[in-house]
């Protein structure tokens, strides 16, 4: 799957529809395309040409996707909004605050919002990251790449409320979108949405396998007091993935059966790869303590 951002730098700005069927079958291209699924998008834009021969950001979006497909291409994006090109420019040479000031500077452009929104969430500075994402979609209300970064940025900072409103919103967008569902499942764990986050993560697994997906499941499992099952899932998960979080679930799921052996085992590791979790040190001495009393 193609990076999220890839649309953004290659996808111009859409104009005003006049067809609700056009508009729709657009925005499935658009979403399509900006997961990479090329075939998928170009058959939703044969059909809006073939009732709308003229509809030039139909033309437009297909001329975009040939030209994403070329790798001997430039950015069109990059080509024709030249304060974004000159953004890359400073980018690419290492001179990324200048970048920042660069994509700053114009505060009514959605490509320059959009743009400093995605680099500050990817360098976790969710702050920054929610308040441009908030003038991107300002600046252009239907781009549905918009909530789900907000939603992102919101899960950075614990909001999570106000990030299951954002991935709500997205997902009116683009139904069949994995990420979303786990996104959701996710922030439905967080908030005690039990049964509604297994409905969602069990949607995301039927589009697709993902290892973090998989993750997702077994914290659920083990909210739910499954306890055997959550083990079996992140004990295969641990021999691909070696995180503190796979490590804390798995010590949490030998504590809760009694195991308190592989229970300190397993969260000695996760305190090792991260200690910023305070309650696993209180968790781990508990469980200390219990074994010094047998």
């Amino acid at each position: 799957m193609k990076k999220l951002v890839i649309l953004c730098l290659l996808f111009p700005c859409i104009s005003v529809y006049s067809n609700e069927v056009t508009e729709d079958y657009f925005d499935i291209s658009s979403n399509y395309a900006t997961y990479g699924e090329y075939k998928e998008a170009g058959e939703y834009l044969n059909k809006i040409l073939s009732v709308e021969p003229s509809n030039y950001d139909a033309i437009e979006l297909k001329n975009v996707i040939l030209r994403v497909t070329n790798p001997q291409t430039k950015s069109y994006l990059s080509v024709n909004n030249k304060n974004v090109g000159n953004a890359f420019s400073l980018k690419k040479q290492g001179n990324k605050n200048k970048m920042i000031s660069t994509l700053s500077a114009t505060t009514n452009d959605f490509w320059s919002c959009y743009l400093l929104a995605d680099f500050y969430m990817e360098n976790d500075d969710f702050t920054n990251a929610i308040e441009y994402y908030k003038k991107a979609i300002n600046l252009k209300p239907n781009y549905a790449q918009s909530y789900l970064g907000l939603a992102q940025s919101y899960t950075g900072i614990k909001d999570y409320k106000n990030a299951l409103d954002n991935i709500n919103k997205y997902l009116t967008y683009d139904k069949n979108a994995d990420i979303a569902y786990a996104i959701r499942a996710e922030l439905n764990l967080q908030l005690g949405n039990i049964t509604q986050a297994e409905n969602d993560i069990n949607k995301a697994l039927a589009i697709e396998e993902n290892i973090s997906y998989l993750l997702i499941e077994a914290k659920i499992l083990y909210s739910k007091g499954d306890y055997e099952t959550a083990r079996e899932k992140l004990n295969i998960l641990s021999k691909n993935v070696q995180t503190s979080e796979v490590y804390k679930y798995l010590g949490l799921c030998d504590y809760a059966l009694s195991d308190y052996t592989n229970a300190l085992l397993n969260l000695d590791k996760a305190i090792i790869l991260s200690d910023e979790d305070n309650n696993l040190n209180t968790t781990y001495n508990e469980i200390k303590s219990k074994l010094e009393n047998k």
